[in-house]
């Protein structure tokens, strides 16, 4: 067997490259929509490998800000019941 050559690692590449390129989507989409940079947050999710990582910490951030959402909701919510 003759050893794998540039073509090789490129189509092992193949499956890294179009999640890369899913997770810069989503990003793109979901930073928009918070009004933080889109540009930066996609180009940096599209870095191979560093790009899942970076991806998998903006996915985090976002959680995060959603569960302060429902918590500042919930804190509403509370001192409203307690003025009536």
């Amino acid at each position: 067997m003759e050893s794998g050559g540039p073509q090789d690692f490129l189509i092992q590449m193949i499956p890294t490259l179009i999640l890369g390129v899913i997770y810069a989507w989503t990003v793109f989409v979901i930073a928009r929509k918070r009004r933080i940079n889109p540009w930066g947050w996609t180009i940096a999710s599209l870095v191979p490998i560093l790009g899942l990582i970076v991806a998998g910490v903006f996915y985090l951030m976002s959680f995060l800000a959603v569960l302060d959402r429902l918590n500042a909701l919930e804190g509403r919510a509370g001192a409203d019941q307690s003025v009536t």
